[in-house]
């Protein structure tokens, strides 16, 4: 059991070593840096670029989010428009949102995330 141990050891040892194996978790600027000896101003730019790239992510998320809430509301719309009155008012209790509904008693209007009120 001991032998297995370090025959483990050292064949991890070994392979982090020759870089056959990654460190886990390392950030991947960091890891640019090390293996392609950046200079101080390619540092420089590649965090600028990593940043700017960080925040067109978040701006696609929101926006796919915001379709995605969208596609389901009008779809929602959509299935109630085919629906009898009677339908209608069970649907309007069990399958919308629960703000949706929330806001239908209350007489607000509707937030642009959730379902339209009910017509």
């Amino acid at each position: 059991m001991v032998a297995s141990l370090l025959i483990g050891f050292t064949a991890s040892s070994l392979a982090y070593r020759y870089r056959i194996l990654r460190v886990p978790g390392e950030p991947m600027v960091l890891r640019m840096e090390r293996e392609l000896r950046l200079s101080q101003a390619q540092m420089v730019q590649i965090r600028d670029i990593m940043a700017d790239t960080r925040v067109k992510i978040i701006q696609f998320q929101q926006d796919y989010r915001r379709a995605r809430r969208q596609a389901f509301a009008q779809a929602l719309q959509q299935i109630r428009a085919t629906l009898t009155p009677e339908q209608q008012e069970k649907f309007d209790r069990e399958f919308l949102p629960y703000a949706t509904r929330r806001n239908s008693r209350e007489g607000r209007e509707m937030p642009q995330r959730d379902a339209p009120p009910p017509p």
